[in-house]
């Protein structure tokens, strides 16, 4: 369902497709990042398996001619084969790194889905807040035309002045460029959801159904959560890549160890005589350690284990002020629904109604009418604020959980 909804999306259609947060947020491992590095970590996987602890044969072919007074002239042919053995642990060192670098690029794709998931759902939910301040802009147009109609009827039988009749006109302009503004904005937001889920021009789409309601643990659970954050996978990312800088360093180092080199050999000589031959080579690592190659590569392990600690520590930070944000988010739209708009409603009503009296002017009015706009636009955004607060906290979660699942697993 989501791969055709995915193509759906990405074909032009001039009708908005709506779009719930769930398929949204199903599209994240689709965008082309995720899903690229996701098949990464599968191709990676299955050559990693192939991988042999023993190096290639060599095969070496030596022709010759040779004459000789006694015997004459004639071809002289040797054939051999010969298998190096690695003696320093090549063969363990190839595959320990090998195995590093597969975990490497699967907490990279992790770390990829984990922030395309998150953008995923900040774009979606700004798109959600944007489009609610259209319906709400697109209503104080309305009543911001039926107000300056009523000052004008009024202005007909001498109840209102000219300067009123311009005012209630000119909160009807500024109303309508706030419609307008406010569409600018959800085109925006629309095209950044586009540019997340990897499409090449603006889809079409609204967003539509309920906010996501997410289950969350106990504050009491939260600093021990905090506490794990270097289990997120951007850290995980990070430190796997320093071991995997380590571990290329160590066959780097094994590569130039001892080798044994154990061939056959089978001879004809230009006489017709013919016979064999057993070989051994030593190669002892006297000159050459593969310092040039370690020391580019423990440099990059050091240089990459102190982004992993910076990254601890930023994860550290984030996933506080993430359940920070759940906490504050929630108190303010509980002052926005429980107090600031109900005032703001009831305000602008009775202004309303006092200025029907003749007991309040226009100005009034339109002051109270701005307010209630704002309040329930400002609610909006609260709410998907909110929203997204608690689907960050919960995705970090789930990724803390993930990687707890993981290191449990043999």
């Amino acid at each position: 369902m989501v791969v055709a909804l995915t193509a759906f999306l990405l074909a032009a259609s001039p009708e908005p497709t709506p779009m719930s947060f769930a398929e949204a947020l199903a599209l994240a491992e689709r965008a082309p990042l995720p899903a690229a590095t996701a098949r990464a970590v599968v191709s990676q996987r299955t050559e990693v398996s192939r991988v042999s602890s023993l190096s290639n044969p060599q095969l070496v072919v030596e022709p010759g001619w040779r004459r000789s007074a006694a015997a004459g002239s004639g071809l002289d042919l040797r054939v051999g084969v010969a298998q190096p053995f690695h003696l320093s642990g090549l063969g363990t060192a190839r595959k320990e790194a090998a195995r590093l670098e597969t975990q490497t690029l699967s907490e990279e794709a992790r770390s990829a889905l984990l922030a395309r998931r998150l953008t995923v759902a900040e774009a979606w939910l700004s798109l959600w807040a944007a489009e609610q301040a259209q319906v709400r802009a697109a209503e104080e147009v309305r009543l911001a035309d039926a107000f300056r109609k009523a000052v004008e009827s009024a202005a007909a039988l001498g109840a209102a002045t000219k300067l009123d009749v311009a005012e209630a006109a000119t909160y009807a302009a500024d109303a309508r460029l706030t419609e307008l503004d406010v569409q600018g904005v959800a085109v925006a937001h629309r095209t950044e959801f586009s540019r997340q889920v990897g499409a090449r021009q603006a889809v079409p789409v609204t967003a539509t159904g309920p906010l996501p309601e997410v289950a969350l643990p106990a504050e009491s659970q939260w600093p021990a959560l905090q506490a794990r954050a270097a289990d997120l996978p951007e850290v995980t990312f990070r430190l796997s890549l320093a071991r995997a800088e380590r571990a290329r360093a160590d066959e780097a180092k094994a590569a130039k160890g001892f080798q044994l080199q154990l061939g056959v050999a089978a001879l004809r000589e230009y006489d017709g005589a013919v016979g064999g031959v057993a070989t051994v080579g030593l190669t002892p690592p006297v000159f050459d350690h593969a310092e040039r190659e370690r020391g580019t590569l423990l440099a990059n392990a050091a240089r990459l284990e102190g982004e992993g600690m910076e990254a601890a520590a930023a994860a550290a930070s984030g996933l506080a002020l993430a359940f920070h944000e759940v906490e504050h988010s929630h108190e303010v739209v509980e002052v926005l629904r429980g107090t600031l708009l109900p005032g703001a409603e009831e305000a602008a009503r009775l202004g309303e109604l006092l200025f029907r009296a003749g007991d309040t002017t226009v100005l009034e009015v339109v002051r109270l009418q701005r307010a209630r706009t704002h309040a329930r636009i400002r609610l909006g955004h609260a709410l998907a604020g909110e929203a997204l607060a608690r689907m960050r906290a919960r995705l970090l979660i789930d990724a803390l959980d993930a990687s707890a699942t993981k290191e449990a697993t043999p």
